[in-house]
């Protein structure tokens, strides 16, 4: 067996001759062969990325959808309190022997105006909070799908790797077999 300094060597006889091309070849192999497992754990991870990304837009969704009926008990709640205070106050003027008109009709205009303005603003806070569970499911919806393409590309280099792992010992036999 003679140990030459480069792949362009000749062997005659009966020996091999390896030289730094055949140890770079395996060298580049066995590099090739780790990033290609290791590219296959990065893959695994992003699937993990990828479904917490996923469960995080589902419970925004379903946050979204608390708001929605929150927000109407919370609108009902206060209808309610509106025709309970304007029935009040239309017993109290009918007690007092008023009639509906002048100051009495003044004070259940106010009171409806208020609570007209109060169910409007519960509505109008349910809707920016629907909204922002709306913008933050699309943005969780947005970094899966950005997981899964990296996964894809993930999966490319894999295969890439293997290749090239597969041509460079392929290299090192040739270089070893031509001698």
């Amino acid at each position: 067996m003679s140990w030459a300094s480069d792949s362009s060597s000749s062997g005659s006889g009966s020996g091999f001759s390896v030289g730094s091309s055949t140890f770079s070849d395996l060298g580049g192999a066995v590099s090739d062969l780790f990033s290609a497992e290791a590219t296959g754990y990065k893959q695994e991870a992003l699937s993990f990325e990828a479904e917490n990304y996923d469960a995080a837009a589902t419970l925004a969704q379903q946050n979204e959808q608390i708001t929605k009926t929150s927000t109407a008990i919370k609108q009902q709640q206060s209808d309610r309190e509106l025709y309970m205070s304007l029935g009040k106050t239309q017993a109290a003027v009918g007690g007092a022997g008023l009639a509906e008109s002048g100051n009495s009709l003044d004070l259940l205009r106010t009171s409806a105006q208020q609570g007209a303005t109060q169910r409007a603003v519960l509505g109008q806070q349910g809707l920016i909070q629907e909204a922002g569970y709306q913008e933050q499911a699309a943005s969780y919806q947005n970094m899966a799908s950005a997981a899964e393409v990296a996964i894809k590309a993930e999966g490319e280099a894999k295969t890439g790797d293997y290749i090239g792992a597969g041509l460079k010992a392929a290299g090192a036999a040739a270089s070893l077999a031509a001698l």
